[in-house]
């Protein structure tokens, strides 16, 4: 256990840090799942609202500093992708 009072602060820094870094990745995989399940219910519009509050999560996080952005823009561009190949549109349907 630290003692130094530098360290104890850094570990209390550290621990409020964890929590709202697991809170904010929890929201975003949640948010996912919800999606993934409105895209294989083939609701449209429940899956276009879904996903716009998906790449607020993720755009929030990146603004935080929990994801990098080359990785918040991976996970978007991949959910982009499976909608709209489950609605047979664009590029990659």
């Amino acid at each position: 256990m630290a003692t130094n009072k530098s360290t104890l602060k850094r570990e209390r820094q550290n621990q409020k840090r964890r929590i709202r870094n697991r809170m904010i990745k929890s929201r975003i995989h949640t948010t996912l799942k919800r999606v993934i399940a409105a895209i294989n219910e083939k609701d449209r519009e429940k899956v276009e609202s879904l996903f716009r509050n998906y790449m607020s999560f993720v755009d929030k996080a990146v603004k935080v500093g929990v994801l990098h952005k080359n990785n918040a823009a991976r996970k978007k561009s991949r959910l982009a992708i499976k909608i709209k190949k489950a609605f047979n549109e664009g590029k990659y349907a």
